[in-house]
């Protein structure tokens, strides 16, 4: 790899008067930019005491901390500036770290415990001496001996750090072993520029996913096309880079070339990547667009040229014909009702799932499709269709999409829910310790907006019998797959909508982009003894213009972190569904906002550290490439590509 050197990078985040003074007197330039001030200035500009001291404008590295004080200060991550004399007398400046373990009101000093092989505790004192340092820069006095690095792991907002959870600590990246490291690992890694915009689609882009290798970025949108843009680098040639040093060492900028294009008819809504290599195979859901439920389809695509089949797909409507693309084919597709299922992969079997072969566990992945909702006794009734992967035994690539002779699917699955159904279904990745295999959803105790979570357990799953009540009409019971019932576990998400969800890689956290209601209470709209008739046509809550990021434990749904800074505009039917994504490291997390707007948080910090303009239309989805990239999709019909200090490649 090849990144940028971290002492260029910094000068992204300083200005030109911080640094002018040490340009002016101090010819060799990449000596200063790496010295101890330049990056202790940059350092003391991103630590306040409170927001209302952070900076205004859009571009700066933004405040990360938000200091504590007094018991507050129990169990946070910091770095002491040691005032020892070098042994020649002369001052010297080193920091060591450790974490705060009590607090003295009577002397106000903290109990700090240093980190190494053999564990240090000592009290230490914000205050600084007077040294001759203090008499050359008065300004010293002022200034604390503490850097504030990062929260206990433990504390969730608005909780006391004195107490905790030991197993959190994984919360903690414990190779941040200095103030410096901190800011270097934040410059480099927070998106700080555009890289280019791309202008392709002629109507809204809903949304936008790299693929899992980084190489590739499908893009939906209104105009009816899904683009894949093929990823690939190149050295750049601006003039700091040919300071830098040699071709061969210059950092590398990424470019983008339209790969393939997929057609629908109905907008693409939502695409996924199939998670196999060399990542040529995508799964798309398009809307219904008013046309009815009949409309809406998940389409299997593979990139390349079409393969020479001896007979076209049969059927004699329209609805029989596979979509066209542009280097790319549709090798399946099946209806989707309603279109907001989209299409969930994993093995079929659950259990196909714990084999250690890779090729045994490629050729068990399908994936999900709605077939119907319906409503029964009160309740909802949610069928979900299994259908085969392209790589499955049972694939069928010229079956035809039609009534009669339709292709069968593997399984069906049966779910109750209450006023709402699940929408947006994702699989979660099997997390540490856990083998269990559960799909996210998001859900309602309302029919109009979705303000719980819900957890389908695919270890739970129960054969139906052979009873066919509550078909939908005109369905054949002698062409039904097995049925099985499938638990439903929901989590309530109090005074909130959810616009989207999410798993983060390892599968132990969920991310949550949500929005508040105006008025604390305004969600409890549902008393005993309404319907749905009741409550279809009551209106639906306010709620708040602000937005809000939700990182909850997946195991216990405890709500560890919220992200806030960024608002909204639409009206209470109909909120965005703003796709969020986490950074690759777990460190920073992103997500577009309506107020055309790209936001990134600092996981640790629980503070947001960019605010990224360049769209003029509200920003529907983000999604990070693994190697420095971020995508943002909107509605100006482009998709803008940020990238932070570290350009490299793998």
């Amino acid at each position: 790899m090849v990144p940028i050197p971290a002492w260029l990078d910094i000068f992204r985040f300083c200005s030109i008067s911080d640094l002018g003074a040490s340009l002016a007197v101090d010819k060799h330039w990449r000596t200063v930019a790496d010295s101890y001030h330049v990056w202790a200035d940059a350092y003391e500009r991103t630590q306040r005491v409170d927001d209302s001291s952070s900076p205004n404008g859009e571009g700066p590295l933004r405040s990360l901390i938000q200091r504590p004080f007094g018991e507050d200060a129990i169990g946070w991550h910091v770095a002491v500036l040691s005032e020892e004399n070098a042994p020649d007398g002369s001052e010297q400046e080193k920091y060591f770290t450790g974490h705060i373990v009590a607090y003295s009101a009577e002397t106000d000093t903290y109990l700090v415990a240093y980190s190494g092989s053999e564990p240090v505790i000592s009290w230490e004192q914000e205050r600084r001496k007077r040294t001759a340092a203090m008499r050359h820069n008065p300004s010293l006095a002022g200034k604390s001996r503490f850097s504030f690095l990062s929260p206990p792991a433990h504390m969730a907002p608005g909780q006391s750090s004195a107490s905790g959870d030991s197993e959190k600590a994984r919360f903690v990246r414990e190779e941040v072993s200095s103030w410096k490291q901190e800011l270097k690992h934040n410059v480099l890694h927070a998106p700080n520029r555009r890289v280019t915009q791309l202008k392709d689609h002629s109507d809204e882009v809903l949304f936008v996913v790299f693929s899992p290798c980084g190489t590739r970025l499908a893009s939906c949108s209104r105009d009816l096309r899904t683009i894949v843009f093929k990823v690939s680098y190149h050295h750049s040639d601006d003039d700091m880079d040919r300071r830098v040093g040699s071709q061969a060492s210059r950092p590398l900028d990424p470019s983008f070339e339209r790969e393939a294009i997929f057609t629908h008819q109905t907008a693409p809504c939502r695409a996924i990547w199939w998670p196999i290599p060399p990542y040529n195979m995508v799964a798309v859901s398009t809307e219904d667009a008013g046309a009815g439920w009949q409309a809406s389809k998940v389409e299997i695509w593979q990139i390349g040229p079409s393969p020479n089949l001896e007979t076209p797909p049969e059927g004699d409507t329209v609805e029989a014909e596979y979509p066209l693309g542009v280097n790319a084919h549709c090798i399946f597709q099946c209806h989707n009702r309603p279109f907001d299922i989209y299409a969930a992969i994993f093995p079929w079997p659950p259990s196909a799932g714990d084999s250690e072969n890779p090729e045994d566990l490629h050729k068990s992945l399908c994936f999900l499709a709605g077939w119907a909702v319906l409503r029964e006794n009160e309740h909802y009734v949610q069928w979900l269709n299994v259908w085969p992967g392209p790589l499955h035994p049972s694939f069928d690539p010229k079956a035809p999409l039609t009534a009669n002779g339709a292709p069968k699917p593997l399984a069906r699955l049966r779910l109750e829910g209450e006023m709402n159904y699940l929408h947006c279904l994702e699989v979660g990745p099997a997390a540490q310790g856990r083998r269990s295999r559960q799909i996210l959803a998001m859900t309602g105790s309302m029919p109009h907006l979705c303000n719980e979570i819900g957890l389908m357990d695919l270890d739970s799953l129960q054969r139906r019998g052979d009873g066919f009540e509550g078909l939908p009409e005109g369905e054949v019971p002698s062409a039904l797959p097995k049925v099985y019932d499938v638990g439903v576990k929901v989590h309530s998400m109090g005074e909130r909508v959810v616009l989207s969800a999410k798993w983060n890689a390892a599968g132990d956290f969920i991310l949550l982009n949500t929005r508040p209601y105006a008025t604390k209470g305004g969600g409890t709209t549902v008393s005993e003894g309404d319907t749905f008739e009741d409550l279809l046509v009551r209106p639906a809550p306010d709620l708040s213009t602000r937005m809000e990021l939700l990182l909850l434990d997946a195991a216990s749904m405890d709500v560890l972190s919220v992200f806030d800074g960024h608002f909204a505009f639409t009206t209470k039917e109909s909120p965005f569904l703003i796709f969020t994504e986490e950074w690759a490291n777990s460190d920073f997390v992103a997500s577009g906002g309506e107020d055309h707007r790209v936001y990134v948080w600092h996981r640790r910090h629980r503070r947001l550290v960019r605010r990224l303009c360049g769209h003029t239309e509200p920003v529907n989805a983000v999604s990070w490439n693994g190697n420095g990239l971020l995508a943002s999709a909107s509605d100006d019909h482009s998709v803008i590509i940020w990238t932070s200090g570290t350009r490299q490649k793998a």
